[in-house]
């Protein structure tokens, strides 16, 4: 992955063709090029001596993306039920998404880091999505993020959530440019996510949750959540047919880590159903 060179002057950040190229393939040109900059300033970049780094936008954008989606998702042609409407916001306001989004239009080409961990897991999550194309909803099953994680499930792809976080981070650069005006940013980031949205809410993906409660050949029981101050998060469990089979999952919240239990119960269940019909064929 490309990245400014550390010695580099706040002058060419400023003047780099890159960020123009950008500007360009998202159809959108900035007024102020400080938002654009900082959208993509990593907390690791200390060269930019300008802005700050792209936290503060990431959590206007992410507020602001929330939003325009569940606007459009609650004024769709489809008049989709509460329980489903939950399901999609959940699948397309999400890191994973974003963050193979975020590649498919190579921004992560323009992020001012400096952290060599993180890039390694860039360069890593930027060739599986060259292998396998865009991330699809099922794919988020064998994905974590930094905010959870499932227990033994050391096979994980680990999406880098600076992918994720420069995706939102830009909408909230957008958001200030053009003077707090939703109908640009929603022509913006419709223009990027119209593919993702209408593949989506043409077929939409249920919960993890949802879909373990509704396998009518297995009992499911979550138990109470346990608090892990160590970790300042929570894991829960999930039983299955009456403790036979148990699944844990850990996250920052009790959401988080209950829809991770989920997964790891939902992938174990899949793959035990897949083996099943394996064996009949043969």
């Amino acid at each position: 992955m490309a990245i400014l060179q550390m010695n580099i002057t706040t002058q060419q950040i400023y003047n780099d063709t890159r960020f123009y190229n950008l500007e360009e393939k998202i159809g959108y040109t900035f007024r102020d090029r400080s938002f654009l900059i900082q959208a993509f300033t990593h907390a690791s970049f200390t060269y930019n001596r300008v802005t700050g780094c792209y936290q503060r936008l990431e959590f206007l954008g992410d507020a602001v993306l929330d939003y325009l989606i569940t606007r459009y998702l609650f004024e769709h042609g489809t008049t989709y039920s509460p329980g489903v409407l939950t399901d999609l916001r959940s699948a397309l306001v999400n890191n994973v998404i974003f963050a193979s989004l975020a590649v498919k239009y190579n921004m992560q080409k323009y992020l001012l880091v400096t952290a060599p961990p993180l890039i390694s897991m860039i360069e890593r999550f930027v060739e599986l999505h060259k292998q396998k194309g865009e991330v699809n909803f099922n794919d988020d099953m064998f994905m974590v993020t930094e905010d959870e994680v499932i227990e033994g499930a050391e096979e994980d792809v680990e999406v880098p959530k600076a992918l994720g976080d420069i995706f939102e981070s830009l909408a909230g650069a957008i958001y200030l440019d053009c003077d707090m005006d939703l109908r640009i940013v929603w022509r913006v980031f419709y223009d990027i996510m119209k593919e993702t949205i209408e593949r989506c809410c043409r077929n939409p993906p249920q919960s993890p949750i949802r879909e373990l409660f509704e396998m009518k050949s297995h009992k499911v029981r979550f138990t109470k959540v346990e608090r892990l101050i160590e970790k300042s998060g929570a894991r829960v469990t999930v039983d299955i047919d009456n403790g036979k089979l148990s699944f844990s999952g850990v996250g920052r919240s009790y959401r988080i880590a209950k829809t991770t239990a989920a997964k790891n119960a939902l992938r174990y269940l899949r793959s035990l159903d897949a083996n099943k019909e394996q064996e009949q064929k043969s």
